[in-house]
């Protein structure tokens, strides 16, 4: 979506400004919301972007590989760029963010294999997931199972959106540590 839409506060100009240099990446819809609706901005940007962005006992790989086949389910643009990005400035293995990416469950250790078809059910409404459930607790513990549901429900949130206003029209090749891997959706349907 083109628009012109112009300045927001300063503070929040700025913060976007740095961020979109940092991870290469266009906060245009948060820009609308703030034009559209200052209540919405407010409850995005205060509200659900804080829940998003907090984690506090999962590990970065977990939360990675979650994050990732959340929004692959949801996107195959821009936004599985950013949380690779984001995950690769965490720390997380391009190994491990190739494969969760390419879908390729057997490059992932045991536990990472769990969290991708555990996120993958999820996303899927597969209620069946039970099982799996009560393995990442055992493997990660309860707290984490709350971090974790904070990522998943963040890459779904965050394509529905800019779809939604009209800023998540595009598909591109995610690029981990400069190789480009194709992720047209492929982290949802490889665990099918």
């Amino acid at each position: 979506m083109t628009q012109n839409i112009g300045p927001i506060s300063w503070f929040a100009e700025r913060s976007l400004r740095k961020m979109e240099k940092r991870y290469d990446y266009s906060f245009d819809y948060v820009r609308y919301l703030w034009h559209v609706s200052r209540p919405a901005f407010r409850r995005f940007t205060f509200g659900f972007m804080w829940f998003a962005t907090g984690r506090e006992v999962l590990p970065a790989d977990a939360s990675a590989v979650a994050g990732i086949v959340s929004t692959l389910h949801a996107d195959c643009g821009p936004c599985t760029q950013i949380t690779v990005n984001i995950a690769a400035e965490a720390g997380v293995s391009a190994s491990v963010l190739s494969a969760a990416v390419s879908g390729d469950l057997n490059a992932l250790p045991e536990n990472l294999a769990l969290v991708y078809r555990f996120t993958h059910a999820v996303v899927n409404a597969d209620y069946n997931a039970g099982e799996m459930r009560e393995e990442v607790i055992k493997l990660y513990g309860e707290k984490s199972l709350a971090d974790m549901a904070a990522v998943i429900a963040a890459g779904q949130v965050y394509p529905s959106l800019k779809r939604t206003l009209g800023f998540g029209e595009t598909c591109l090749k995610v690029t981990v540590n400069q190789h480009d891997v194709d992720a047209h959706r492929l982290g949802a349907k490889a665990a099918a």
